[in-house]
């Protein structure tokens, strides 16, 4: 069928957010405390899980509910290496100038004050002129940007009075620690000096973006923010509701065995979820039934799919250390405490820290709770089991086999 009803990739919001109404209702009625009665009762949010489970776009999501309600939505992207976020909040003000957005000119004079930034407008009649393009060169003092940001939400409350401003990071793990500490330090001087401001921040980020928070200077993270886990998998039911119900509000049913195939062969996990069942839309003839026999002739594209564009292009850059934690990992079932892959690979936990350190910084694997580690992507496991043998014959290093880490395994168990 042509006409896919489903959003694979990365980033993409699906048409039905599955499982994430909780966060939605407490996001709405959040902003409604918030036009009423300001920060103090802002709700700062970061949603924190491993890539592809839907942390993006519940974001997009809650800047959606945010614009309804008549709030200034700002966007900002941590890229590694590229320009810091006061850099790319500066840009967009002067993109909002340049468009003679009402609120972001009447708030000018406020942004004109960090760092000396000077967002001038010309002439009469010569439109806008940006005398300096240049990044500030004076730290960014977290006092003005907060009254900056509070000017902003005045101003725009005179046209929207239920509105605000909000703010919102994604991928916070690769922001600069300085970045993130004048986050941290803006955000809290809005509470001290600009209580009744109608200014919020919602965040994405990896699992371990409070430790990078905490490492940035921020002591307390889980007091300035509302750290929402977002778990890896759907519930079985919110995981049959996102392939379901966007085709049915198309006009097209699923049979039940075909749906729960679906969610049998992806575990629930979103990104997937997305993926097999836009692969199973476009190979069903249709017009307005998908069947289990569609799902069979869809997976092994979808399958080949995975590998080509997710699994084996990191697969390609992984180095020999890691991938033999790795393979510990997926012998081990995909989760595991770190204490049991140390047994498998007999090593010290101390000597296999670095590689767990770099494994959880490149979102390979996510800490679940203390001492455990679980595959990032579900199909992983499968993957690294059918290819870790052949790849380590041909390593520089000597790598443990896989029957040597089941051994090693074995004596561990010995009373």
């Amino acid at each position: 069928m042509e006409g896919s009803v489903y959003t694979p990739g990365a980033g993409h919001s699906p048409r039905v957010l599955a499982g994430r109404d909780v966060l939605l209702r407490d996001w709405h009625l959040m902003l409604s405390d918030v036009a009423a009665s300001g920060r103090v009762r802002a709700l700062d949010t970061v949603l924190i899980g491993p890539r592809g489970v839907g942390k993006t776009a519940t974001v997009s999501a809650f800047a959606t509910l945010s614009r309804d309600q008549g709030f200034e939505v700002i966007n900002l992207q941590a890229v590694t290496g590229q320009a810091s976020l006061v850099q790319s909040l500066l840009a967009q003000a002067r993109a909002r100038l340049v468009e003679e957005v009402g609120p972001w000119r009447r708030a000018k004079i406020f942004f004109d004050r960090i760092s000396g930034v000077d967002l001038s407008v010309a002439g009469i009649g010569a439109g806008l002129s940006l005398r300096s393009h240049e990044a500030p060169t004076e730290p960014t003092d977290a006092g003005t940007l907060a009254a900056a940001l509070d000017a902003l939400a005045v101003e725009v409350r005179k046209d929207h009075p239920l509105g605000g401003v909000l703010i919102t990071v994604d991928e916070m793990q690769a922001a600069t620690g300085p970045d993130l500490a004048l986050i941290a330090a803006v955000l809290h001087r809005l509470n001290v000096d600009h209580p009744r401001a109608a200014v919020v921040f919602a965040g994405t980020g990896l699992p371990h973006t409070p430790q990078a928070l905490r490492a940035a200077g921020v002591t307390h993270p889980d007091r300035l923010f509302a750290v929402e886990p977002i778990p890896l998998a759907l519930a079985q039911e919110d995981a049959r509701y996102a392939i379901v119900e966007p085709a049915r509000q198309a006009g097209v049913v699923w049979e039940p065995e075909a749906a729960e195939q679906i969610v049998n062969v992806t575990n629930g996990y979103p990104a997937h979820l997305q993926l097999f069942a836009d692969a199973t839309w476009r190979a069903a003839p249709g017009p307005t039934q998908i069947t289990v026999a569609d799902v069979e002739a869809a997976i092994p594209a979808a399958a080949r799919q995975i590998e080509r564009r997710t699994l084996g292009p990191r697969w390609d850059r992984i180095s020999d250390r890691q991938m033999e934690f790795m393979a510990a990992l997926a012998l081990l079932g995909g989760q595991a405490s770190t204490a049991q892959i140390s047994h498998a690979l007999g090593r010290e936990q101390r000597e296999i820290s670095w590689i767990r350190e770099e494994l959880l910084s490149e979102g390979d694997v996510y800490a679940p709770r203390r001492g455990q580690l679980s595959m990032a992507v579900p199909l992983a496991r499968d993957y690294v089991l059918s290819r870790y043998e052949t790849l380590r014959a041909g390593a520089d290093t000597r790598l443990l086999t896989m029957d040597e880490m089941a051994a090693n395994l074995a004596r561990e168990l010995r009373p």
